[in-house]
C-alpha cells in the first residue's frame, strides 16, 4: 500500500483495496500505475487480484481507468461536492460487465458478494463488491477525495465528526488556506 499523506492510516479492512485502486495515480505528480497494461497487471498482483493468464488487454485497462475516475468522483461527493450523475452512470455501466454472485467462504463464514468471473472483470467486480460492502457497513462516507483540486488523493476520514477535507492539513490544507488568503485578501493599491 502506498504511503499516505499526512501519515494517515490506510482505510480499514476491505475498503483499503478501493483506496489503493483510486490512488493508483498520483494526480498531481504521477506516476499512473494504470498507464500501461503491464502496470495494471502489476497493480492487480500487488493487491492480491491475479491478472488472467492471457494478460490484461487495452479494453481491460480502459475500463479500469474509467472506473477509477468514476469512483474518484464519488469520493469527491463524500467530501461535499455535488452529486455527479455521469460518474454514477459510469460505475453502473462498468458494473454490468462485472457480475457478482453470492458465495460462501470455506467454513462457517457469512455469504458475501463474489465475482462471477476470474478475469479482469472479476477483479473490477471485487472492487465494486468492496464499495457495496462499505456502503452497507457505513464506512463508505468516510472514504473521500482530497478537496484540493490538484491532489484528489483518496483518504479515510477518521475524524469524529467526519469533517476532514484534505488528505494532509500540512500540505493540501495549507495550500487551500493560502489560496483563500491570497484571493480573498483586500488588494493593496
Amino acid at each position: 500500500m502506498q504511503r499516505q499523506p499526512g501519515d494517515r492510516a490506510v482505510a480499514p479492512g476491505p475498503l483499503a483495496l478501493v483506496q489503493s485502486f483510486v490512488n493508483s495515480v498520483n494526480v498531481e505528480f504521477g506516476p499512473d500505475e494504470l498507464a500501461t497494461t503491464a502496470g495494471f497487471a502489476r497493480w492487480l498482483d500487488r493487491n492480491g487480484l491475479a491478472a488472467p493468464p492471457s494478460g490484461v488487454d487495452e479494453l481491460d485497462l480502459r475500463d479500469a481507468v474509467t472506473l477509477r475516475e468514476a469512483l474518484r468522483a464519488l469520493l469527491r461527493e463524500n467530501n461535499g461536492a455535488p452529486p455527479d450523475p455521469a460518474a454514477r452512470r459510469t460505475v453502473e455501466h462498468v458494473a454490468r460487465g462485472c457480475p457478482l454472485v453470492v458465495g460462501f467462504d470455506p467454513g462457517d463464514g457469512p455469504p458475501a458478494l463474489r465475482p462471477a468471473q476470474s478475469d479482469v472483470r472479476g477483479a473490477l467486480g471485487v472492487i465494486l463488491a468492496r464499495v457495496i460492502g462499505a456502503v452497507t457497513d457505513g464506512s463508505w462516507q468516510r472514504l473521500k477525495a482530497c478537496s484540493e483540486h490538484r491532489c484528489e488523493w483518496a483518504f479515510y476520514d477518521r475524524s469524529r465528526n467526519r469533517s476532514s477535507r484534505w488528505c494532509s492539513m500540512a500540505v493540501c490544507g495549507t495550500r487551500a488556506k493560502m489560496h483563500t488568503y491570497r484571493h480573498g485578501a483586500p488588494q493593496r493599491t
